[in-house]
């Protein structure tokens, strides 16, 4: 049982590590975003979706270690609660640091949802605009990406 204790907090580590990962490249992306950088921003999706894959990774060896410890569908923070004394404030910290970190990738997926509604509303906006001079884009733009 001690060791998938530790197994559980190395996983649980090494998906915070990816999720800070993630919160400066979601903070990139605005940046990015706002500079409309079209390969900057074909570069950074590239990196989400690696630190992604990792992150999905962790969260299926995780589960399977919860399963082993008989706390499947557990949060950290319930596991903690009814964990080994010596694991308890450690688990309990996790989940803290996990909770403020997943915060700030909502609050930052939020705010870059905005800025790229934005960017095409003026994409959109310049577009008929030059329309009505009878200039043509000599490229289709997809909106559905």
């Amino acid at each position: 049982m001690i060791q998938l204790y530790e197994e559980l907090i190395t996983i649980l580590e090494k998906e915070f590590v990816l999720c800070t990962q993630l919160v400066g490249l979601l903070q990139k992306e605005k940046d990015v975003i706002v500079s409309l950088d079209p390969n900057a921003l074909e570069q950074l999706l590239g990196e989400k979706e690696a630190i992604s894959t990792n992150i999905r990774m962790c969260d299926e060896a995780r589960e399977r270690i919860l399963e082993r410890l008989c706390f499947s569908n557990k949060t950290i923070s319930q596991v903690a609660s009814v964990a080994d004394d010596e694991y308890k404030d450690r688990l309990k910290d996790i989940a803290s640091r996990f909770t403020s970190v997943i915060q700030s990738i909502t609050e930052l997926n939020k705010l870059n949802g905005k800025l790229i509604e934005k960017s095409l509303y003026y994409v959109k906006a310049s577009y008929n605009f030059l329309n009505t001079f009878g200039v043509s884009a000599h490229q289709k733009v997809s909106v559905e990406a």
